[in-house]
């Protein structure tokens, strides 16, 4: 069963289908979908719930977890921090995150992604976390840099987003006791 990790002002949690509907209206803002990778806009219907029912497989799988960004003093939903293509082989895991509108600016992505990465490295054992972003949001890129993660490279013209051609910043963090070099 999928753990409930906790910082100093949220908790990250398993989501249940109860979440649903707040996943649709805050990933359904067209400013989260023109930041991010893969949310599409307009959000479709039912999105959400397939989305969720995913997500208990694949941790069992070993394969990814996401968790529910949540206020420890409301419970109020912020958005979304997972890991995904987790290789427990390689010890690397893939670093995805996304907040609400609402929620910008105030420091909860990074907390939230200080808080995943530590569970990563110390209960799961990953020693190398890697990271995406559009070269256009440097929101997303300084979420990284605070979290400890640097930038390895830039994928010129990488995805297709709203027709256009765009450029994918690549960010990694490998723990010092792995040795590379």
């Amino acid at each position: 069963m999928q753990p409930t990790l906790h910082s100093s002002r949220l908790i990250l949690r398993p989501y249940t289908l109860d979440d649903a509907a707040d996943v649709q209206r805050l990933a359904g803002d067209v400013r989260i979908a023109d930041t991010t990778l893969t949310i599409p806009h307009p959000y479709p219907d039912g999105a959400a719930e397939t989305w969720i029912s995913g997500h208990a497989p694949a941790f069992e799988n070993g394969g990814e977890i996401a968790c529910a960004i949540t206020l420890e003093s409301t419970g109020e939903l912020l958005g979304t921090v997972s890991l995904i293509d987790v290789q427990r082989k390689h010890a690397r895991a893939e670093l995805g995150y996304w907040v609400g509108v609402p929620s910008w600016g105030k420091g909860y992505c990074t907390e939230a992604v200080c808080c995943l990465i530590t569970f990563a490295i110390e209960q799961l054992g990953m020693t190398r976390i890697v990271a995406r972003c559009l070269a256009r949001n440097p929101a997303s890129a300084r979420v990284m840099e605070k979290a400890g993660l640097a930038l390895e490279g830039r994928q010129r013209e990488h995805v297709l987003k709203n027709g256009v051609y765009e450029d994918i910043l690549l960010y990694g963090l490998v723990l010092p006791e792995r040795g590379t070099t």
